[in-house]
């Protein structure tokens, strides 16, 4: 009978403890978000803007070096393999012959790279994600477009969960004086991610 006793009780410890454990433990979520602040320039002469300016595009010079940080509200948990991609679309004038300038044509450009890291497992790997982007020299300035029509920088995560994940019923938009741009988290079982962009306009 002690010999049952002495066996029963340290599985009886195992099982309270698992009992005891909320299911929060094992759950994974995305972050939610802020929005994008940007600046221009190179290390360590960076230029910092000003935040959201009344839902209008920001203004960004042809040539510019731009370094845009997505901003976590809230981070995330129990998340793995983490990937970041940000693009830049802008136009282009392609001159196939300078001395005839009705052989024109605009040419749209998208500029992707991809940033991979491990949300969790990194020192820096939950940090906010900055994308660095170049705006062409010879970006065409949205003045000489038809309608004025802005560019577009776009943001996207992934995130693999290490858990069970948590899903998201509504998109998370947090708006003020500070951030440009929405960014909305997308959540399922398995994996998460999030969807933003920012508009600007090419000027001198």
């Amino acid at each position: 009978m002690h010999k049952l006793f002495s066996t029963l009780i340290p599985c009886l410890i195992v099982l309270l403890s698992l009992l005891s454990c909320s299911k929060t433990d094992t759950e994974s979520y995305c972050p939610t978000w802020r929005g994008f602040t940007y600046k221009t320039g190179s290390y360590p002469n960076y230029v910092q803007h000003a935040g959201y300016i009344s839902g209008r595009p920001i203004e960004l010079a042809s040539g510019d070096s731009v370094h845009i940080t997505a901003h976590q509200e809230t981070r995330g948990r129990l998340i793995n393999a983490t990937d970041y991609y940000w693009t830049v679309c802008y136009d282009t004038l392609d001159t196939k012959d300078n001395d005839d300038p009705t052989d024109d044509i605009i040419v749209h450009v998208k500029d992707s790279y991809r940033q991979h890291t491990n949300y969790d497992g990194y020192v820096d790997g939950a940090d906010d994600p900055v994308g660095r982007l170049l705006i062409p020299a010879n970006a065409i300035h949205t003045s000489q477009k038809a309608g004025n029509k802005p560019d577009t920088i776009t943001f996207v995560a992934r995130y693999m969960y290490s858990g069970h994940g948590v899903i998201y019923e509504t998109g998370n938009i947090v708006e003020n004086t500070s951030f440009n741009g929405r960014i909305v988290p997308q959540s399922n079982s398995i994996d998460g991610g999030a969807a933003g962009n920012i508009l600007f306009n090419v000027s001198d």
